[in-house]
């Protein structure tokens, strides 16, 4: 939130008390001038300051202070004190921003506002009134516009035109503007006699000269207008792009926003004021108000206003804190007070001319009250006045009482809001809470589901693998001439039958898992997965003693080798890959060595039957007789047929044992990784289950306290005179 404008520091209880009876000649609060310290301003600027008490006097005031609050302190009788309910207000209100959920629920700036409204003296309150030129859609000219209309509202008819006019209409629009109007001092015995009379005289001489205040580089103007003095009033002037906020579905609509937005201008001051240096950028500094007047230029501006939540213009009447008018000249206000548009309408020109035309002779009197009436000025000025003017009878200024009004009607609506936002929240975890739990259950039952149907596909597509046709052309009297088809046909086992619909199931059951997860946690915002799985690793053959004695022996020699590091956590997997990963394994490792393995042997048998005939014609030749040579051939050629049968067949009932073995093994890898995911995910899920209702019952008991402190200030507004 920007920095908001601090505001002038009111006078004490006891001062109240002393100067009630001379209130009416007080100069006027500044409250715009909140960006400045709290030390006094120059002299020059305050004309008929009073002079500050002596430590005395303030002591005195504080003991009459304390006997007359000692003296209130009797039991409480039928009758209402309005001071006591002053009182409660004000307590009300300093404890609701300073609750825990304050900030959530309030608009701090406007309820600090309020809180120096009310600690002002009763009927004597300062009001802030934001002149807002709209630019939003409309001509370049309602900054203009804006100035011109309160040189308008201010001026007096009766004097020629005085400086602060012109400085006034020479002010750069697009920079904000702090018009002050101060009490009558034509007759040199009011404020300035009360104060210093060489500040005063030297106030007369900076009368209508823009001046800066040395902390908040604002520029300031201070008036003298006859329907306005001593009403503790001040303007801000300057050109605003308002923007509707959109509304909370289910609760009292835009309008508590959007006014919001309207009474609490945002002002722009330039960094370069403050640190010496032209650095182009800006410190928004908000600044709460009692009254708003939005200015708009033509019907551009018009149809701007046409779409903001305004009242219509019938409706709007002096009670109302914001109002609209369109500058549309020669248009014919009676017919647009009869209408539903939710502005008013006013011609800054005809009432200039009006103006001009009374100071140049009071003979034209009759023509300035009628243009002046045409003009729409006159509306403005009425409801101006109905709300700035002290109450003789001590009651508070209605733009304090329906500021209060406001800004406990919104932190009401917060906060109904931000309870329906947290048992929201709360039902919807006891409903999901079940249906969590019963999920649970559904996910391990279909894990075991899975398991059991996965070692029964294994071993159904491993025995008809096994026993096919395509297996059996891998018998040990066909590998002279299949000896170079082993890896095909080994490789197409392994794909088509080894746990093909196992591995798509698991991949089904991962993302259930996956849903589940996020449905727990809500909305992750990005395509990560919320369920991971332990990625399958190879298990390395553990190190001899003789090399690890040795690696040790070499560390110890040279020792700037550094240590080995621990070995990194495995990685993780959006689904169990524990299938695939052996399916690689077996066409990797076992195929290959299968495939050599036919291969030796065909070459083994060959070899030893070669061998077996040679022996055997060597037989024959040493005069030895057929049958004894043919007894050699043959013995040579059954044993190395029947090595080969044997290895083979070996070979073959190992490999189907491997793959059936490393099967079982996969699936339960990826049953005890699922099982550990959902483990993981449960706990996680009970751990932010568990922090965010705690979280949200402490945040509801805040809601129920704040509530109570606002019922609380309702009651004591109800109260206040």
């Amino acid at each position: 939130m920007p920095p908001r404008l601090r505001l002038r520091l009111p006078p004490g209880p006891a001062q109240i008390l002393l100067t009630r009876s001379r209130i009416p000649s007080r100069p006027p609060a500044c409250l715009f001038c909140s960006l400045q310290c709290a030390r006094p301003r120059p002299p020059s600027f305050f004309p008929g300051k009073q002079p500050l008490p002596t430590r005395r006097a303030a002591s005195t005031a504080t003991a009459a202070a304390t006997r007359t609050t000692s003296d209130s302190t009797v039991p409480e009788s039928t009758h209402i004190d309005p001071q006591r309910a002053r009182t409660d207000l004000v307590a009300a209100l300093d404890a609701l921003q300073k609750h825990d959920a304050g900030p959530r629920v309030l608009n701090l700036s406007r309820i600090q506002l309020a809180i120096r409204g009310l600690q002002q003296a009763p009927g004597h309150e300062a009001i802030r009134v934001a002149v807002l030129g709209l630019t939003n859609n409309s001509s370049n000219g309602a900054g203009d516009t804006a100035k011109e209309l309160l040189r308008l509202l201010l001026a007096d008819p009766l004097k020629e035109e005085e400086p602060w006019e012109a400085q006034l209409a020479a002010h750069d629009a697009r920079q904000p503007l702090i018009v002050r109007v101060r009490g009558h001092s034509s007759d040199g015995n009011g404020d300035a006699e009360a104060g210093n009379s060489s500040i005063a005289s030297h106030h007369q001489q900076q009368q209508g000269v823009v001046t800066f205040a040395t902390e908040s580089e604002l520029a300031e103007i201070e008036v003298e207008s006859p329907g306005l003095a001593g009403h503790q009033i001040e303007f801000l002037v300057m050109e605003s792009n308002l923007a509707v906020p959109a509304a909370a579905p289910g609760y009292e609509g835009s309008t508590e926003t959007w006014e919001e937005t309207v009474l609490v201008p945002t002002v722009e001051i330039p960094l370069s004021q403050t640190t010496g240096a032209n650095t182009g950028r800006y410190t928004p500094v908000t600044t709460p108000v009692h009254l708003a007047l939005i200015v708009a230029d033509g019907l551009l501006g018009a149809a701007s206003l046409a779409t903001m939540p305004l009242r219509a213009a019938h409706d709007a009447d002096t009670r109302s804190d914001i109002r609209a008018a369109v500058n549309l000249p020669h248009y014919n206000n009676d017919d647009m007070a009869s209408s539903q548009y939710p502005f008013a309408t006013c011609d800054t020109a005809a009432a200039a001319d009006a103006l001009a035309l009374f100071r140049s002779s009071v003979a034209h009197a009759h023509a300035y009250e009628t243009r002046w009436r045409t003009s729409g000025v006159s509306g403005l000025a009425g409801w101006l006045k109905a709300g700035a003017r002290d109450r003789t009878d001590g009651s508070t200024k209605p733009p304090v009482r329906q500021l209060v009004a406001s800004v406990l009607r919104n932190a009401l609506t917060s906060i109904q809001a931000a309870e329906a936002a947290q048992l929201q929240a709360t039902a919807k975890t006891a409903r999901t809470a079940g249906s969590d739990a019963q999920s649970d259950a559904s996910l391990h039952t279909a894990l075991a589901d899975w398991a059991e149907a996965a070692h029964g596909e294994l071993q159904a597509q491993l025995d008809r693998a096994f026993a096919g046709r395509r297996w059996r052309q891998l018998r040990w009297w066909k590998l002279f001439w299949r000896a170079d088809d082993v890896t095909m046909l080994a490789t197409g086992l392994v794909t088509q039958r080894f746990l093909p619909e196992a591995e798509r199931s698991v991949v089904y059951l991962a993302g259930r898992i996956e849903e589940a997860a996020r449905r727990e946690r809500g909305p992750a915002g990005t395509a990560s997965a919320v369920a991971l799985y332990a990625a399958p690793v190879v298990a390395t053959e553990p190190t001899s003693p003789a090399s690890a004695v040795a690696e040790a022996s070499s560390g110890a020699e040279d020792s700037s080798v550094p240590p080995s590091s621990p070995p990194p956590p495995p990685p993780k997997t959006q689904w169990p890959t524990h299938i695939a990963f052996t399916r690689r394994y077996l066409l990797d490792e076992t195929v290959p060595a299968l495939q050599a393995l036919a291969q030796k042997l065909v070459l083994q048998t060959v070899g030893s039957s070669g061998l077996a005939a040679a022996l055997a014609g060597l037989t024959y030749l040493s005069a030895m007789g057929a049958y004894e040579a043919g007894a050699v051939a043959a013995l040579g050629l059954v044993w190395s047929l029947a090595r080969m049968q044997k290895k083979w067949e070996a070979a073959r009932q190992f490999w189907e044992g491997e793959v059936r073995e490393e099967g079982r093994k996969a699936v339960r890898a990826a049953e005890a990784s699922v099982a550990a995911t959902l483990d993981e995910t449960r706990a996680v899920a009970d751990a932010a289950a568990g922090g965010g209702n705690g979280d949200r019952k402490q945040t509801l008991r805040d809601l129920r306290e704040t509530r109570a402190l606002v019922e609380r200030a309702q009651e004591a507004s109800k109260r206040l005179k």
